[in-house]
């Protein structure tokens, strides 16, 4: 959720055995911890209210955890109101293709 804010993909350093790490950070409105969970709900908004400001079916983060972890990866969610959020995935070497 971008509140006029951007979306910045950044490289993580090499984990060394073959596996993957990426991240993406935005500069939107964020996310408190004790919202973190709502967030990973299937069609769960963290604003349940009738006068929310953003939109979505509230599936965006929990079918992405869902994918990740279904290639034995994992999924890391590091976010505070008003600091934005970056997301973190990590998938195993036998899950990574050389490039070519």
């Amino acid at each position: 959720m971008l509140q006029s804010g951007r979306t910045r993909p950044h490289p993580c350093p090499s984990r060394g055995d073959g596996g993957l790490e990426l991240a993406v950070t935005d500069t939107g409105i964020g996310i408190a911890a004790e919202d973190l969970p709502k967030a990973m709900t299937p069609f769960v908004q963290v604003d349940q209210s009738m006068a929310r400001r953003y939109e979505g079916m509230g599936l965006g983060l929990s079918i992405s955890k869902r994918l990740v972890e279904a290639h034995g990866g994992r999924l890391r969610i590091d976010s505070a109101p008003g600091q934005g959020t970056t997301v973190t995935v990590a998938l195993p070497p036998g899950r990574v293709m050389a490039g070519g």
